[in-house]
């Protein structure tokens, strides 16, 4: 009897020392691995870490930067607007010139220029404002400021006597605009004398206008001009 608690004592006393040192082992080895894992690849695991913060804060950084372009532009722009309802022509352009200068790539640009063809066809500087409009061709991606340069481009062109460059800048069409494009080409016609050319041009002028709802007085008036034969 002795003999068997002898036995059972030794062996509750033991077993929990063996698994005390078996997980004491394995802790062991998982740390070690982890130090090994850690040596291997924390080095990136930081730089990534590190990258993504700066990435965060740079892109935060940039989008307040733009906003207060946007911004800065903005108020330039309305100056602008404000000098030219006041006929403060000088100013005007002033302003305009900076928005152009300071905010090249901003379709905040491409309306000041727009702003100063005006102000240049006011002053019947039709050289300044056929250049600032070639300028908005060049560089606006918008599909409709593109097709409003090139009308009132055009219309210079036709005001200037350069017929021809008129006629080969009307050569692209658009549906959108298919009633100016066709009254632009009568203009051109009517200073060649070509009436019936003219009149046809108009006649489809009008049927466009009809079929968009556009106002169409003044192409009657021209019909009646040219008398509707």
């Amino acid at each position: 009897m002795c003999v068997l608690r002898k036995q059972l004592f030794q062996t509750r006393s033991n077993t929990p020392r063996e698994i005390t040192v078996d997980a004491y082992r394995t802790e062991e080895e998982q740390i070690e691995a982890l130090k090994k894992w850690w040596h291997e690849n924390g080095k990136s695991i930081v730089a990534g870490i590190v990258i993504g913060i700066v990435a965060i804060f740079g892109w935060r950084s940039w989008k307040e930067h733009q906003i207060a372009r946007a911004e800065s532009a903005s108020v330039l722009y309305e100056q602008m607007i404000i000098a030219s309802r006041n006929n403060d022509l000088d100013n005007a352009k002033v302003f305009a010139n900076r928005v152009i200068n300071e905010f090249t790539n901003s379709s905040y640009a491409i309306y000041a220029r727009l702003m100063l063809t005006r102000l240049a066809a006011e002053e019947n500087d039709l050289n300044a404002a056929e250049a600032e409009l070639r300028t908005v061709l060049k560089n606006s991606q918008l599909p409709e400021l593109r097709h409003i340069a090139k009308l009132r481009l055009a219309r210079i062109l036709i005001t200037a006597e350069k017929l021809d460059d008129a006629r080969q800048l009307l050569n692209s069409d658009s549906d959108q605009f298919t009633a100016h494009y066709e009254e632009l080409r009568g203009d051109i016609f009517v200073l060649e004398g070509n009436v019936d050319a003219a009149r046809e041009a108009y006649q489809k002028a009008l049927l466009s206008n009809l079929a968009v709802g556009d106002n169409q007085s003044i192409l009657e008036i021209k019909m009646d001009d040219l008398g509707r034969g």
